[in-house]
Protein backbone atom coordinates (compact mmCIF):
# COMPACT_ATOMS: atom_id res chain seq x y z
CA UNK A 1 0.00 0.00 0.00
CA UNK A 2 1.26 3.37 -0.53
CA UNK A 3 0.05 6.73 0.67
CA UNK A 4 0.66 9.79 -1.51
CA UNK A 5 0.71 13.18 0.40
CA UNK A 6 2.22 16.64 -1.10
CA UNK A 7 2.99 18.90 1.53
CA UNK A 8 3.80 22.66 1.52
CA UNK A 9 4.54 24.39 4.35
CA UNK A 10 1.77 22.27 6.34
CA UNK A 11 3.61 22.27 9.50
CA UNK A 12 0.46 23.73 11.34
CA UNK A 13 -1.54 20.75 10.53
CA UNK A 14 0.63 18.31 9.37
CA UNK A 15 1.38 15.94 13.03
CA UNK A 16 -2.38 14.81 13.33
CA UNK A 17 -2.47 14.06 9.74
CA UNK A 18 0.46 11.70 10.36
CA UNK A 19 -0.01 10.26 13.30
CA UNK A 20 -3.87 9.12 11.98
CA UNK A 21 -2.09 7.01 9.67
CA UNK A 22 -1.37 4.87 12.59
CA UNK A 23 -4.82 3.23 12.94
CA UNK A 24 -5.97 3.68 9.23
CA UNK A 25 -6.53 -0.43 9.15
CA UNK A 26 -3.55 -1.60 7.27
CA UNK A 27 -0.71 -2.91 8.64
CA UNK A 28 2.06 -2.68 6.06
CA UNK A 29 2.54 0.94 4.02
CA UNK A 30 4.72 3.24 2.37
CA UNK A 31 4.06 7.22 2.57
CA UNK A 32 5.59 9.02 -0.03
CA UNK A 33 5.82 12.80 1.07
CA UNK A 34 6.42 14.74 -1.62
CA UNK A 35 7.07 18.62 -0.26
CA UNK A 36 6.81 21.23 -3.00
CA UNK A 37 9.36 23.82 -1.38
CA UNK A 38 8.26 24.52 2.17
CA UNK A 39 9.41 27.12 4.14
CA UNK A 40 8.24 26.10 7.64
CA UNK A 41 9.81 23.06 9.52
CA UNK A 42 7.14 20.01 7.16
CA UNK A 43 10.14 18.52 6.39
CA UNK A 44 11.93 17.73 9.73
CA UNK A 45 8.10 17.06 10.99
CA UNK A 46 7.76 14.21 8.52
CA UNK A 47 11.68 12.75 9.17
CA UNK A 48 10.88 12.87 12.54
CA UNK A 49 7.68 10.71 11.93
CA UNK A 50 9.35 8.54 10.19
CA UNK A 51 12.04 7.95 12.62
CA UNK A 52 9.74 6.72 15.06
CA UNK A 53 8.48 3.72 12.01
CA UNK A 54 12.04 2.65 11.75
CA UNK A 55 12.02 -1.21 12.15
CA UNK A 56 8.21 -1.49 11.64
CA UNK A 57 6.38 -2.71 8.34
CA UNK A 58 6.14 0.82 7.95
CA UNK A 59 7.75 3.33 6.10
CA UNK A 60 7.87 6.89 4.95
CA UNK A 61 10.01 8.14 1.41
CA UNK A 62 10.34 12.11 0.97
CA UNK A 63 10.84 13.65 -1.87
CA UNK A 64 10.75 16.70 -3.78
CA UNK A 65 7.39 18.40 -5.42
CA UNK A 66 7.76 20.46 -8.85
CA UNK A 67 6.55 23.68 -7.22
CA UNK A 68 4.39 24.18 -10.03
CA UNK A 69 0.87 24.05 -7.03
CA UNK A 70 -0.89 21.49 -5.49
CA UNK A 71 -2.03 19.45 -8.83
CA UNK A 72 1.19 19.26 -10.26
CA UNK A 73 2.75 18.25 -6.91
CA UNK A 74 0.05 15.24 -7.15
CA UNK A 75 0.61 14.13 -10.65
CA UNK A 76 4.13 14.23 -10.47
CA UNK A 77 3.92 11.36 -7.85
CA UNK A 78 1.01 9.37 -9.45
CA UNK A 79 3.53 10.01 -12.85
CA UNK A 80 6.34 8.02 -10.87
CA UNK A 81 4.06 5.18 -9.50
CA UNK A 82 5.87 2.16 -9.80
CA UNK A 83 4.80 -0.55 -12.52
CA UNK A 84 2.92 -2.55 -10.22
CA UNK A 85 1.78 -0.11 -7.68
CA UNK A 86 -0.62 -2.18 -5.58
CA UNK A 87 -3.27 -0.49 -3.76
CA UNK A 88 -2.97 3.96 -3.87
CA UNK A 89 -4.19 6.10 -1.44
CA UNK A 90 -4.13 10.30 -1.38
CA UNK A 91 -4.00 12.21 1.65
CA UNK A 92 -3.90 15.59 2.38
CA UNK A 93 -1.40 17.51 4.74
CA UNK A 94 -4.28 19.01 7.06
CA UNK A 95 -6.59 16.80 7.64
CA UNK A 96 -7.22 13.44 9.75
CA UNK A 97 -8.13 10.01 9.03
CA UNK A 98 -10.80 8.39 10.92
CA UNK A 99 -9.90 4.42 12.31
CA UNK A 100 -9.93 1.61 9.92
CA UNK A 101 -10.45 3.68 6.79
CA UNK A 102 -8.17 2.28 4.84
CA UNK A 103 -9.20 -1.45 5.49
CA UNK A 104 -12.65 -0.99 4.85
CA UNK A 105 -11.81 0.67 1.33
CA UNK A 106 -9.30 -2.47 0.75
CA UNK A 107 -11.19 -4.70 1.92
CA UNK A 108 -14.26 -3.64 -1.01
CA UNK A 109 -11.43 -3.38 -3.86
CA UNK A 110 -10.33 -7.45 -3.14
CA UNK A 111 -13.82 -8.21 -3.85
CA UNK A 112 -12.99 -7.51 -7.54
CA UNK A 113 -10.54 -9.27 -9.65
CA UNK A 114 -7.01 -7.19 -9.44
CA UNK A 115 -7.17 -6.74 -13.11
CA UNK A 116 -9.97 -4.68 -13.51
CA UNK A 117 -9.67 -0.64 -12.76
CA UNK A 118 -11.53 0.39 -9.80
CA UNK A 119 -11.76 3.17 -6.60
CA UNK A 120 -13.27 3.74 -3.73
CA UNK A 121 -14.14 7.34 -2.58
CA UNK A 122 -16.24 8.37 0.06
CA UNK A 123 -17.69 11.03 2.59
CA UNK A 124 -15.83 13.00 4.86
CA UNK A 125 -16.84 15.67 7.80
CA UNK A 126 -16.45 19.19 7.27
CA UNK A 127 -14.67 20.52 9.89
CA UNK A 128 -13.83 23.70 11.94
CA UNK A 129 -13.05 26.32 11.52
CA UNK A 130 -15.38 27.26 14.40
CA UNK A 131 -15.08 24.71 17.50
CA UNK A 132 -17.02 21.98 17.54
CA UNK A 133 -18.03 22.25 13.98
CA UNK A 134 -18.38 19.33 12.21
CA UNK A 135 -20.79 18.05 9.43
CA UNK A 136 -20.92 15.33 6.86
CA UNK A 137 -20.61 15.33 3.66
CA UNK A 138 -23.87 14.87 1.34
CA UNK A 139 -24.30 11.29 -0.01
CA UNK A 140 -24.19 11.37 -3.67
CA UNK A 141 -28.07 11.28 -5.36
CA UNK A 142 -26.47 9.70 -8.78
CA UNK A 143 -23.62 7.44 -9.33
CA UNK A 144 -20.14 8.17 -10.22
CA UNK A 145 -19.74 8.51 -13.83
CA UNK A 146 -18.16 10.10 -16.22
CA UNK A 147 -21.37 12.10 -17.36
CA UNK A 148 -21.08 13.12 -13.87
CA UNK A 149 -17.23 14.17 -13.80
CA UNK A 150 -17.28 16.52 -16.69
CA UNK A 151 -18.67 18.55 -14.51
CA UNK A 152 -18.25 18.30 -11.14
CA UNK A 153 -16.08 16.22 -8.74
CA UNK A 154 -17.48 13.87 -5.80
CA UNK A 155 -14.48 11.65 -5.46
CA UNK A 156 -12.55 13.88 -2.87
CA UNK A 157 -9.10 13.43 -3.42
CA UNK A 158 -8.42 12.87 0.72
CA UNK A 159 -11.04 9.65 0.23
CA UNK A 160 -9.73 7.98 -2.65
CA UNK A 161 -7.97 5.09 -2.53
CA UNK A 162 -7.20 3.54 -6.53
CA UNK A 163 -6.51 -0.55 -6.72
CA UNK A 164 -3.66 -1.56 -8.49
CA UNK A 165 -5.10 -1.59 -12.19
CA UNK A 166 -6.60 1.95 -11.92
CA UNK A 167 -3.17 3.33 -10.59
CA UNK A 168 -1.59 2.05 -13.28
CA UNK A 169 -3.84 3.86 -15.49
CA UNK A 170 -3.08 6.87 -13.62
CA UNK A 171 0.46 6.09 -13.64
CA UNK A 172 0.16 5.98 -17.29
CA UNK A 173 -1.46 9.40 -17.76
CA UNK A 174 -0.40 11.56 -15.33
CA UNK A 175 2.74 12.68 -17.62
CA UNK A 176 -0.24 14.12 -19.99
CA UNK A 177 -2.34 15.83 -17.32
CA UNK A 178 0.14 19.68 -17.67
CA UNK A 179 -2.20 22.37 -16.50
CA UNK A 180 -5.18 20.67 -14.71
CA UNK A 181 -6.94 22.63 -11.74
CA UNK A 182 -7.12 19.51 -9.73
CA UNK A 183 -5.94 16.24 -9.34
CA UNK A 184 -8.72 14.35 -7.76
CA UNK A 185 -11.42 15.53 -10.29
CA UNK A 186 -9.03 14.73 -13.08
CA UNK A 187 -8.47 10.67 -11.40
CA UNK A 188 -12.61 11.12 -10.94
CA UNK A 189 -12.52 12.21 -14.91
CA UNK A 190 -10.27 10.01 -16.13
CA UNK A 191 -10.58 6.39 -14.12
CA UNK A 192 -14.73 6.93 -14.97
CA UNK A 193 -13.79 7.60 -18.45
CA UNK A 194 -11.43 4.65 -18.67
CA UNK A 195 -14.63 2.37 -17.47
CA UNK A 196 -13.44 1.95 -13.43
CA UNK A 197 -15.56 0.67 -10.88
CA UNK A 198 -16.57 3.03 -8.85
CA UNK A 199 -17.08 1.71 -5.13
CA UNK A 200 -18.43 4.15 -2.38
CA UNK A 201 -17.84 4.47 1.09
CA UNK A 202 -20.53 5.72 3.12
CA UNK A 203 -19.17 5.72 6.37
CA UNK A 204 -17.72 8.98 6.49
CA UNK A 205 -13.63 8.47 6.78
CA UNK A 206 -12.01 12.01 6.98
CA UNK A 207 -12.05 14.59 9.41
CA UNK A 208 -11.97 17.53 6.13
CA UNK A 209 -9.74 20.44 7.90
CA UNK A 210 -11.59 23.77 7.31
CA UNK A 211 -9.28 26.71 7.27
CA UNK A 212 -8.28 29.92 6.31
CA UNK A 213 -5.15 28.25 4.20
CA UNK A 214 -7.39 25.71 2.97
CA UNK A 215 -6.18 25.12 -1.74
CA UNK A 216 -9.99 24.17 -1.83
CA UNK A 217 -12.18 24.35 1.26
CA UNK A 218 -15.87 22.92 2.02
CA UNK A 219 -18.73 24.63 0.39
CA UNK A 220 -21.29 24.36 2.91
CA UNK A 221 -22.28 28.71 4.03
CA UNK A 222 -24.77 30.63 2.39
CA UNK A 223 -21.45 32.73 1.72
CA UNK A 224 -19.68 30.14 0.13
CA UNK A 225 -23.19 29.58 -2.45
CA UNK A 226 -22.88 33.65 -3.03
CA UNK A 227 -19.16 33.36 -3.67
CA UNK A 228 -19.47 29.93 -6.20
CA UNK A 229 -22.58 31.80 -8.07
CA UNK A 230 -19.82 34.96 -8.51
CA UNK A 231 -17.33 32.43 -9.69
CA UNK A 232 -19.38 31.33 -12.31
CA UNK A 233 -21.18 34.46 -13.84
CA UNK A 234 -17.50 36.12 -14.27
CA UNK A 235 -16.45 32.65 -15.97
CA UNK A 236 -14.22 31.05 -13.09
CA UNK A 237 -16.10 27.90 -13.39
CA UNK A 238 -15.65 27.55 -17.24
CA UNK A 239 -12.04 28.18 -17.23
CA UNK A 240 -11.07 25.44 -14.72
CA UNK A 241 -13.66 22.90 -16.47
CA UNK A 242 -11.54 23.85 -19.61
CA UNK A 243 -8.37 23.26 -17.52
CA UNK A 244 -9.52 19.54 -17.01
CA UNK A 245 -10.91 19.25 -20.74
CA UNK A 246 -7.57 20.30 -21.74
CA UNK A 247 -5.53 17.28 -19.78
CA UNK A 248 -8.91 14.66 -20.46
CA UNK A 249 -8.09 15.41 -24.17
CA UNK A 250 -4.68 14.49 -24.12
CA UNK A 251 -5.67 11.64 -22.10
CA UNK A 252 -8.70 10.58 -24.85
CA UNK A 253 -6.67 7.02 -25.55
CA UNK A 254 -7.45 5.75 -21.98
CA UNK A 255 -11.25 6.47 -22.49
CA UNK A 256 -13.91 3.73 -23.63
CA UNK A 257 -15.50 4.56 -26.99
CA UNK A 258 -18.73 5.44 -25.00
CA UNK A 259 -16.60 8.10 -23.03
CA UNK A 260 -15.00 9.33 -26.01
CA UNK A 261 -18.42 10.50 -28.01
CA UNK A 262 -19.42 11.56 -24.16
CA UNK A 263 -16.67 14.11 -24.06
CA UNK A 264 -16.96 14.79 -27.98
CA UNK A 265 -20.24 16.22 -26.99
CA UNK A 266 -19.66 17.93 -24.11
CA UNK A 267 -17.26 19.97 -26.13
CA UNK A 268 -19.36 20.29 -28.87
CA UNK A 269 -22.05 21.33 -26.75
CA UNK A 270 -20.41 24.63 -24.40
CA UNK A 271 -19.60 25.82 -28.13
CA UNK A 272 -22.93 25.85 -29.39
CA UNK A 273 -24.68 28.48 -29.38
CA UNK A 274 -27.76 28.20 -26.58
CA UNK A 275 -30.82 26.38 -28.38
CA UNK A 276 -28.30 23.35 -29.39
CA UNK A 277 -26.26 23.93 -26.12
CA UNK A 278 -29.13 22.80 -24.27
CA UNK A 279 -30.14 19.71 -26.31
CA UNK A 280 -26.33 18.40 -26.80
CA UNK A 281 -26.32 18.38 -22.75
CA UNK A 282 -28.76 16.65 -22.36
CA UNK A 283 -27.68 13.84 -25.04
CA UNK A 284 -24.62 13.29 -23.09
CA UNK A 285 -26.73 12.82 -20.29
CA UNK A 286 -24.11 15.41 -18.19
CA UNK A 287 -25.23 16.07 -14.93
CA UNK A 288 -24.49 17.25 -11.30
CA UNK A 289 -25.87 15.18 -8.23
CA UNK A 290 -27.61 17.64 -6.02
CA UNK A 291 -30.63 19.52 -6.86
CA UNK A 292 -28.77 23.13 -6.17
CA UNK A 293 -26.02 21.62 -8.23
CA UNK A 294 -28.33 20.84 -11.37
CA UNK A 295 -29.84 24.27 -11.03
CA UNK A 296 -26.16 25.93 -10.96
CA UNK A 297 -25.19 23.61 -13.51
CA UNK A 298 -28.23 24.33 -16.15
CA UNK A 299 -28.41 28.12 -15.73
CA UNK A 300 -24.62 28.00 -16.50
CA UNK A 301 -25.56 26.57 -19.52
CA UNK A 302 -27.84 28.79 -20.71
CA UNK A 303 -25.90 32.40 -19.67
CA UNK A 304 -22.92 30.08 -21.49
CA UNK A 305 -20.42 30.41 -18.74
CA UNK A 306 -19.77 26.25 -18.85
Amino acid sequence: MLILIGVRNGERFLGPQLDSLRTSGVASWTLWASDDGSSDGSLAMIQRFASTLEDGPCSVVTRHGPQQGFAANYLSMLADLPDVPGHVALADQDDIWLPKRLGRAVRMLNRLPSTVPAFVYGRRFDWGPKPGRMRPSRLPRGRACFANALVENVAFGNTLVLNGAAARIARQAAPLANGIYSHDWWLYQLLTGAGAISLMDREPSVLYRQHEGNAIGAQGSLADWTRRKIGVARGLYAERVQAQLNALQSCSAFLTPENQEILSLFISARQAPWPRRVREMRRAGIFRQSLDGTVGFWGAVLLGRI
